[in-house]
């Protein structure tokens, strides 16, 4: 320790010496703002199976208007899921940074491994973003050195230019502040807030549940206490005490099951702050100090996953956050002194944003699919997003952010159909939460999208909908009459956003023809980019839906995690088969084509809306592979009356309205429907070339030109082709 502490003093001499024995100050660099991510190779140790092994930490240090923080981070999930705390004192002058860390590396649910850690670390600024260098120091009383290098990243959650702190005892906070009550108010009392509380009343009239996977104990609290300061009504926060005190009172099989109960019992007790007596508000503020440390230190348990990326992460970290919220700067006779919430704060805030950053795409598309995306946002994370937002002074929901393509996401995928306002659905469970999604989360949509998302709203929802205002359970309704505008107006989506949707980072295509009616064409393909352990990943690479005039005709099979119920090559290992980009290009009609690389597999995916061809919808798809001599099976899953002749299959939907399909290669085709399980499969050996035309009455006639090698395909006036590993287009 003390080599270590003499070789930084002797650093930091030549170092001013160097440097004109100029004091070293952040005022002598460019204006920095900025998470600075410190990453150090081998800095931590553990004994695993008698052998040392070493793992790296990264370690977050946050700089606003030149002011770095004293207080840094760290995380090593390589060593242990824990977050670890500690001090840094910063030299810096010109291009160079001096920094001293003292950190705490703190256990995991699983892991004791814990102990004390001190660096000395130095690095030299590359560009603008990146700096490099190396570290000394020590673990565990283990002398440790190596490589350090640092990326520069823009603030996120984005600090708000004016923001007024709150103070302690000061409610409401959470959702809204006090200031804007009688606004609120006013707005219950016009068309739209009166029919949203009309809502949030048959809400109330349900039953209350404590058990189940999302019990709605705390929401029904919360919608009792929304409408007790609405309404000037005490006599609902009294009510809403019965629900609490039997919430608090009850027990939870396991974390995901309680973090929607704290949930809504943190929104409960900031909305009843003013109704509740002095024991009442202390027994809540407790009890929620205590949810709080148990959601963020996690249970050693199979009930809990801390993974990043990890839709339980996402679901009881917002929750833990949403308590620390709710009592922060509460005076600490509300709630143990011991329960550190402002560094439970910090770590919920860490967990969320690694989750944002892992877990969605840049486009809004989710890692596990559409239903374990969604459930954690309406469940913790919107309502956490929105306090945020109010108490800290802080924006999750930037213009440039993922989390700010959330609702245009699932904008571009609905098609109305006779009982709801479906999508082409990935993931287990083939589902989403509809108009809840919408009802929760319009007040995180930047004003630049809002119009848009607000004409899909009304349309579907709303006025001009099927007047549910998407509101499924209280606090739907208490968002809602939160952040609904009735000051802007709505936009026909075709204004605002494009007809081909692209989430890069996650490999998803979205192509949409129009915003009309039923008859709306969309399809998609996910490419699967990534596949990250500990988590919901289904074998749906290279998976396609098309859903068009009416009709859903290529659709997600059972959702039971096998490779046959996606529309895909069954491939060995398909759960952890990824594929990269290779090839793209899209129309301002929503057509476009897109090439995805697997292994020893490509499949470029084409889809036009020009009524070149003579019918509105026409998609291609060509399987290339490496070894043509082998035998391949290509499935693709329906619902409708599914007709084989030879090498073409027909699916009859209403009206007189078909898909053809027709495989242009192999040659010798085995083509067949299992109609027990609702799927078309074909088997064969050589590369697949399928031309599907979906048309109502005349089915147009497809010409195969030049040979089987190389063929050409002419549907009325298209052409159709494939080199360069794309399909390709001509008139």
């Amino acid at each position: 320790m003390i080599k270590t502490r003499l070789f930084l003093v002797i650093i930091l001499i030549v170092y001013w010496i160097v440097v004109g024995l100029s004091t070293p100050t952040l005022s002598s660099v460019p204006f920095l703002s900025a998470k600075i991510s410190i990453t150090l190779e081998k800095a931590l140790w553990k004994n695993s199976n008698q052998e040392i092994t070493y793992a790296d930490i990264v370690l977050d240090l946050i700089c606003d208007n030149n002011d770095c923080q004293s207080e840094i981070w760290g995380f090593a999930p390589e060593f242990n899921q824990g977050e670890h705390q500690g001090t840094v004192t910063i030299h810096q002058s010109h291009h160079q940074w001096m920094l001293e860390v003292d950190l705490t590396i703190n256990k995991d649910p699983w892991l004791s491994l814990s102990g004390k850690a001190n660096y000395q670390i130095e690095l030299i600024q590359k560009n603008d973003n990146t700096l490099v260098g190396q570290y000394q120091g020590n673990f565990n009383n283990k002398p440790l050195q190596g490589k350090a290098f640092a990326r520069k990243k823009p603030l996120y959650p984005q600090p708000l230019t004016y923001h007024k702190p709150i103070q302690p005892q000061q409610h409401p906070r959470l959702l809204f502040r006090e200031e804007t009550l009688p606004e609120l108010r006013t707005k219950a009392n016009r068309k739209i807030g009166k029919t949203i509380i009309h809502k949030l009343k048959e809400t109330l009239d349900e039953l209350v549940t404590y058990d189940g996977y999302v019990p709605n104990a705390g929401y029904h609290a919360a919608g009792q206490c929304f409408l007790a300061l609405i309404e000037e009504n005490p006599n609902q926060a009294a009510d809403a005490w019965t629900v609490v005190k039997t919430a608090i009172n009850s027990s939870y099989p396991r974390l995901f099951e309680l973090s929607p109960v704290v949930a809504g019992v943190a929104i409960a007790y900031d909305l009843c702050y003013g109704d509740w007596d002095n024991d009442n508000r202390l027994t809540v503020s407790n009890w929620l100090a205590q949810q709080a440390q148990l959601l963020i230190e996690g249970t050693p348990d199979k009930g809990w996953n801390p993974t990043a990326w990890s839709n339980w992460n996402a679901r009881a970290r917002g929750a833990a956050g949403l308590a620390a919220l709710a009592i922060l700067k509460e005076p600490e006779a509300k709630f143990s002194p011991k329960i550190p919430i402002e560094s439970l704060l910090t770590i919920a805030e860490r967990n969320i944003i690694r989750y944002l950053e892992t877990a969605i795409g840049d486009k809004g598309f989710g890692i596990e699919g559409d239903h374990y995306t969604t459930e954690p946002l309406i469940l913790t994370l919107f309502p956490f997003f929105t306090a945020y937002y109010h108490v800290q002074g802080k924006n999750f929901a930037t213009e440039n952010s993922n989390l700010a393509w959330l609702l245009p996401h699932y904008l571009m995928r609905i098609i109305p159909r006779d009982n709801g306002y479906p999508i082409p659905s990935y993931g287990r469970h083939r589902y989403y939460p509809g108009g809840s999604l919408f009802a929760m989360g319009m007040g995180l949509v930047p004003l630049k999208f809002l119009p848009g998302v607000m004409w899909g709203f009304d349309r579907y929802w709303g006025e001009n909908g099927d007047k549910s205002w998407g509101i499924k359970n209280s606090l739907d309704a208490v968002l809602l009459l939160v952040s609904y505008s009735e000051n802007i107006s709505s936009k026909h989506p075709s204004k605002i956003f494009d007809n081909v949707l692209v989430d890069s980072n996650k490999g998803f295509y979205v192509f949409r023809n129009q915003w009309k009616n039923k008859d709306d064409f969309v399809a998609s393909i996910y490419g699967k980019r990534e596949h990250l352990n500990k988590s919901w990943s289904f074998p749906d690479a290279g998976s396609f839906r098309i859903w068009g005039l009416g009709e859903n005709w290529a659709i997600a099979g059972e959702s039971n995690n096998k490779p046959e119920n996606e529309n895909v090559i069954i491939q060995k290992n398909a759960q952890r088969l990824t594929m990269k980009p290779v090839y793209f290009e899209s129309r301002k009609d929503g057509s476009g084509i897109v090439s995805l690389q697997a292994e020893d597999w490509l499949r470029s995916f084409a889809v036009d809306y020009s009524n070149v061809a003579g019918v509105p919808g026409l998609f291609v798809i060509f399987d290339q592979f490496d070894d043509e001599n082998n035998h391949h099976i290509w499935v693709m899953n329906t619902k409708e009356k599914v007709i084989i002749e030879k090498n073409t299959f027909m699916i009859q939907g209403q009206q007189n309205v078909t898909l053809k399909g027709t495989f242009v290669t192999p040659d010798k085709i085995d083509l067949n429907y299992d109609s027990y399980n609702q799927k078309i499969i074909a088997q064969g050996k050589g590369n697949f070339f399928v031309i599907m035309t979906v048309q109502k009455n005349r089915i147009p006639e497809l010409k195969v030109i030049n040979n089987s090698l190389h063929p050409k395909v002419i549907i009325g006036e298209r052409i159709i082709d494939f080199k360069d590993q794309h399909i390709s287009f001509s008139n």
